[in-house]
């Protein structure tokens, strides 16, 4: 189960852009201190991202992959080409049995993937989340490393309208008031998180500012804004956490 690791290097991870505003964030410091990564960006580099991921495919050479967001739906991926890219080396990672992190978006694929396909929550009359909420962790997910990184009373951030079922084989690990599926893993190292743990203040200053699912949710850019400050100190250091944990798993891989 290999993915091409040699000794005594670094772990390389993969990270998957969708959009230019939805980048690593809090995740970005620690996690080039520690691998390194290669961005790929289909939104902005079209076909030269598309041939990064056919290698990647054909050879593996990466030890982990990360998924981040974006305003897009999974089943838009007809008409926003990059996705299917992201897709097939989702896929890829899976069968390989690297690690992986899928934030939002990403999770959504990474369902996707496990062949349970997000949709839209209106299609069973759940409203946009957006905001700070709190996790209710699950059983299982009371017994997991990556749960125990947000576990305590501070609320992280969702920003989403789709949603998925838990894929077959799957573990539901945390819910919120508004969703059940906030939380699953595959296998050992494998997430799909719903919520968005890299968003710094300064990002969500930006998302406040650009995307139209505030209004579609009612919710208060000055009010999360000020929330988001407040909760500055715990972003960063979940992020960091949870960075070193999946580093750990991947360098294990890489040194097989």
């Amino acid at each position: 189960m290999t993915a091409g690791g040699r000794p005594g290097r670094r772990p390389r991870i993969v990270v998957l852009e969708h959009h230019p505003r939805a980048h690593l964030g809090a995740l970005a410091a620690p996690l080039e201190g520690a691998a390194d990564l290669t961005v790929i960006r289909g939104f902005a580099n079209g076909p030269d991202a598309t041939a990064q991921v056919e290698c990647l495919v054909a050879g593996g050479g990466y030890d982990g992959v990360i998924a981040l967001g974006g305003p897009m739906a999974v089943y838009e991926r007809d008409t926003v080409p990059h996705l299917r890219d992201s897709l097939r080396l989702l896929g890829d990672a899976v069968r390989r049995e690297v690690p992986v992190l899928g934030l939002c978006l990403g999770s959504q694929m990474l369902s996707e993937v496990a062949g349970s396909p997000a949709f839209s929550g209106r299609e069973r009359g759940m409203p946009a989340e957006v905001g700070f909420f709190p996790l209710h962790v699950t059983e299982a997910g009371g017994e997991d490393p990556v749960m125990e990184v947000f576990a305590g009373p501070e609320p992280v951030l969702f920003w989403h309208q789709d949603t998925h079922d838990l894929p077959s084989g799957g573990v539901h690990l945390a819910a919120t008031d508004l969703y059940s599926m906030a939380a699953f893993r595959l296998g050992t190292h494998v997430y799909g998180l719903q919520y968005h743990l890299e968003t710094t203040p300064e990002m969500l200053a930006v998302w406040v500012e650009q995307s139209s699912l505030l209004a579609t949710a009612g919710v208060d850019g000055g009010a999360l804004l000020e929330q988001a400050q407040g909760l500055g100190p715990v972003i960063h250091r979940r992020a960091e956490r949870l960075a070193a944990l999946f580093v750990g798993w991947a360098a294990t891989l890489s040194a097989c």
